[in-house]
């Protein structure tokens, strides 16, 4: 059971991030040629932005940090 809540919650958190790389990416022109370390930085600096994220959105992703982030980044739905 703890398994398939960590799985859901980690699903989450990738369609958070991904959702943010697409904001991004609008954005900023260069973002698909940055280092993974870097777009986890910009995606951290954004997701602590006031008013980027709803509240449950903030509350699933607030904690990450970079190397989580990459992590999700790296992860493939099949």
């Amino acid at each position: 059971m703890e398994e398939r809540r960590k799985d859901l919650i980690s699903t989450q958190q990738r369609k958070i991030v991904n959702a943010v790389v697409a904001v991004l990416n609008e954005s900023h022109p260069s973002f698909y040629y940055l280092s993974t370390i870097e777009i986890a930085a910009e995606i951290k600096k954004y997701i602590h932005e006031p008013g980027k994220l709803g509240h449950d959105d903030l509350q699933l992703v607030k904690d990450l940090k970079r190397h989580d982030i990459q992590m999700l980044l790296s992860l493939h739905s099949v």
